[in-house]
């Protein structure tokens, strides 16, 4: 039996999945006094061969979990799994960077080659859609293809944010199938979402279907109120990220990471932040600054009964992106 086992690929929900699988599974049968974990940041390989040469305590087997690969020199993998204990499991988790296509480093590979490797690669769009279907009927449902779309549509193929939103869909769906009017009605409009799709279409200098999409969303519910604090919030994220640009830092993940945002939000922001001229979004940002300050000092209306003012506010901070 293999004692090394390798969880490996860029699709962050199915790798998770399956780490948890493991360990639920390893501490129901062996206990988490057999269990450790180690970041890679914080393990050398010489740690690891200690801690794998340690037999289980009062139990068949012990599981080590490493999440990622310590740095080290060639051929410290293979002395690695020489010294483990014929009892003692190692697992390797290796989450890769959607954005790149960088190559496994040497150590990387030879571990591949040590272990049991499972691949968990990113869904393309028709296994992403036969996905969502599954997990819809996991909680008693069906759903239109439709309404799958718009789902995908509204979301994006963030498994973490759709599995969420099939959950709170079925339910409200009660073991029927479920329309677009059930999708429109229980997904919420997040800040993050309005600002991804909002961007697309800015980034690409599309202002006409940016006005369009501000005006569907009002359609749809979503209060001016609202929508303008959204819109001054996706600035606020877009100079960060401009920053960032300029300190030389264009991984859209490791942006994420850093401004707790969507990777999907930063992907959509970050084509535009890297050509952005700092004299336009300057413009930009004082054109919206002053036109806050305006509803905050009452030189404009912005009243529930009265949105007429803030409306158009909103129509010429989008028009300042030409």
């Amino acid at each position: 039996m293999t004692q090394v086992h390798m969880l490996l690929g860029q699709n962050s929900y199915a790798l998770t999945l399956e780490r948890l699988r493991w360990t639920r599974a390893f501490k129901e049968k062996h206990g988490i006094e057999n269990l450790a974990s180690f970041p890679a940041k914080e393990a050398t390989f010489r740690q690891l061969r200690d801690e794998v040469s340690v037999a289980p305590f009062i139990a068949e087997k012990r599981l080590i979990v490493v999440e990622g690969v310590p740095k080290g020199t060639k051929g410290e993998a293979k002395e690695l799994v020489q010294s483990m204990h014929p009892d003692v499991l190692l697992l390797f988790v290796l989450e890769l960077d959607p954005t790149r296509k960088a190559k496994l480093t040497i150590l990387q590979k030879e571990i591949k080659e040590l272990s049991q490797c499972m691949e968990f690669p990113l869904l393309s769009l028709p296994k992403l859609q036969q996905w969502i279907r599954e997990s819809v009927a996991e909680q008693g449902a069906s759903i239109t293809q439709s309404a799958l779309l718009l789902l995908v549509d509204l979301i994006g193929e963030d498994q973490y944010l759709l599995s969420q939103e099939v959950r709170k869909i079925a339910l409200f769906a009660h073991g029927r199938e479920i329309q677009e009017e059930d999708v429109r009605t229980m997904v919420a409009c997040s800040t993050e979402r309005e600002v991804w799709k909002l961007m697309d279409f800015l980034g690409a200098g599309n202002v006409e279907e940016a006005l369009q999409y501000v005006h569907s969303l009002l359609e749809r519910g979503l209060s001016p109120q609202a929508l303008w604090s959204t819109f001054l919030w996706m600035l606020s994220l877009l100079v960060q990220v401009v920053s960032l640009v300029e300190e030389g830092e264009t991984n859209a993940w490791t942006i994420a990471r850093e401004l707790h945002a969507y990777g999907s939000s930063i992907q959509a922001i970050l084509p535009f932040a890297r050509k952005m001229d700092r004299a336009f979004l300057i413009r930009i940002l004082d054109h919206a600054l002053e036109a806050d300050r305006g509803l905050k000092t009452g030189v404009y209306k912005a009243t529930s009964e009265a949105p007429q003012e803030l409306l158009a506010l909103i129509d010429r901070s989008i028009l300042s992106f030409v």
